[in-house]
């Protein structure tokens, strides 16, 4: 019974895609019946608070593997570590915290991209990697952006069963297949853009990934109304929290931070995040495939103290600060000193977002955010994957606080591999694989189809042939092959 369900299920989506003009044979669009049967599912239903252990009281209690798993990666370097943590004190300190402001994070206008050939002019870029996040402003005109939110408005109210957080009165909704959001992800500005950011990272010519090919990772969005409070997401990072020590490959990202040496890490090298496992626990607060940056298009004017989002704009300084955390403790008369005996990751746990608490980072909890500037419909804010983040706690606007989240991705093998599930489950109109499962929008009237896509959007979601350039590095060239193999065509 399983495989008849597969076997149905694979030739649904085979007859959408011919359906949209995309002749691909059944054998390998779909692969094999093992191929079927290894596909991802969907994580348990749920909403947004589920993917943080404080939101949803998980424990963070972990078991005593994790104690070997520190003394493994301290092993020979406690002194360096010690020490590195001290300088980063001195580096965090209070009153230099006290100076960040809004101002800090760069702004850069989407026609200043276009007229750079599709790349950050090198003041951007600079201080892009800097302080971790950037404004794109005008990405799309404003009256786009604002057609997009009425009809939204629209389709909810078309659609009343559309579950969201906090259930009784919504304000993160569980919606990836409106049309707006097909089209926005799929706008030629947007694909543009993402390259760009994608284009500041490093990748060796050997590494299987083309920055200048992003993939459509597909989200969902916010509608936060004035006076909430419910939608408080304290200070995260995303992709993953004891995966970034416990998975061998990850853990190599930041190789200088654990030897202590963490002014020489790089956060925009590509070569061990393309290998890298972020989800070794399929929780709610796992992601399977690799942003490069989270991301949202504003759909609504929105200032500093109206809900918007908080960054740390110090990534360095933030990256170090939690990956080094686990390592040292006070003793009872305040000094710092190598902690070798507890299983504790702060803020880490099984299956959850990595969150940064009042308890457990001091120096940063909340000290070091700031706000975004006001931005505008049709602006958009990215933040690199390890940029320490938050939401403010309450909506003290007048306005919605409405955006689209649209991350950036580049084309990979796990990307791919993400592109062929969530493929599958946009043409159901399911939830996709790395959020909260259930009928999701398959039964939802007016919902957006893969005829809503651009040329552009249909390859960004898997739906169409990648081109392998002649002219693109090994590298470049095996990225588009394994996702031409991967996705059937």
């Amino acid at each position: 019974m399983y495989f008849r369900r597969q076997l149905l299920h694979a030739r649904a989506i085979s007859r959408a895609l011919a359906s949209a003009g995309l002749s691909v044979p059944h054998a390998r669009a779909m692969g094999s019946m093992a191929d079927l049967g290894e596909r991802t599912t969907n994580r348990a239903e749920g909403s947004i608070a589920d993917a943080f252990a404080s939101m949803s009281n998980q424990s963070q209690e972990l078991p005593a593997r994790f104690v070997d798993l520190k003394r493994e990666l301290a092993q020979g370097n406690g002194a360096a570590i010690l020490d590195g943590w001290k300088r980063l004190l001195n580096n965090l300190a209070p009153e230099r915290l006290a100076r960040w402001e809004s101002q800090m994070i760069p702004e850069i206008h989407f026609s200043a991209i276009q007229a750079n050939n599709g790349e950050l002019p090198e003041s951007s870029l600079q201080a892009l990697k800097e302080h971790g996040t950037i404004i794109v402003r005008g990405l799309v005109s404003a009256d786009e952006a604002l057609g997009w939110m009425q009809n939204i408005r629209d389709y909810v109210k078309l659609n009343p069963s559309t579950k969201g957080f906090p259930a009784h009165d919504p304000q993160v909704y569980e919606l990836y297949w409106s049309k707006p959001q097909l089209e926005a992800r799929a706008h030629s500005n947007m694909l543009i853009v993402q390259a760009a950011l994608n284009k500041v990272w490093s990748a060796a010519p050997e590494d299987a990934v083309d920055t200048s090919v992003p993939i459509a990772y597909c989200d969902r969005l916010r509608i936060r109304t004035p006076g909430d409070k419910s939608f408080n997401l304290g200070p995260h990072l995303d992709g993953g929290s004891l995966e970034r020590w416990e998975d061998p490959e990850y853990r190599k990202c930041y190789s200088e931070i654990l030897k202590g040496e963490w002014e020489n890490h790089n956060p925009f090298v590509m070569t061990h995040r393309l290998k890298a496992t972020v989800d070794m626990y399929h929780g709610p607060g796992g992601c399977s495939a690799f942003r490069s940056y989270q991301g949202w298009l504003s759909l609504s004017d929105c200032s500093p103290g109206a809900g918007t989002l908080r960054v740390m704009p110090d990534l360095l300084a933030s990256t170090a600060y939690t990956m080094l955390r686990p390592f040292v403790r006070q003793n009872s008369a305040g000094k710092w000193i190598l902690d070798q005996e507890s299983s504790f990751f702060q803020g880490a746990a099984m299956g959850a977002g990595q969150e940064l608490l009042a308890g457990d980072h001091p120096h940063i909890h909340s000290a070091g955010f700031v706000s975004i500037p006001r931005v505008q419909p049709g602006d958009a804010v990215f933040w690199h994957c390890d940029v320490a983040h938050m939401v403010e706690n309450e909506h003290r606007g007048n306005g919605d606080s409405s955006v689209l989240y649209i991350p950036a991705a580049p084309l990979c093998e796990v990307n791919s591999n993400y592109l062929k599930n969530q493929r599958a489950q946009f043409l159901e109109g399911c939830p996709p694989p790395d959020f909260p499962g259930g009928v999701g929008e398959s039964a939802h009237n007016n919902r957006g189809t893969i005829d809503h896509l651009s040329d552009e959007g249909k390859r960004a979601m898997g739906c169409a042939k990648f081109e392998v350039d002649p002219k693109g590095s090994l590298g470049q060239q095996a990225a588009a092959r394994t996702a031409n193999s991967i996705l059937g065509f």
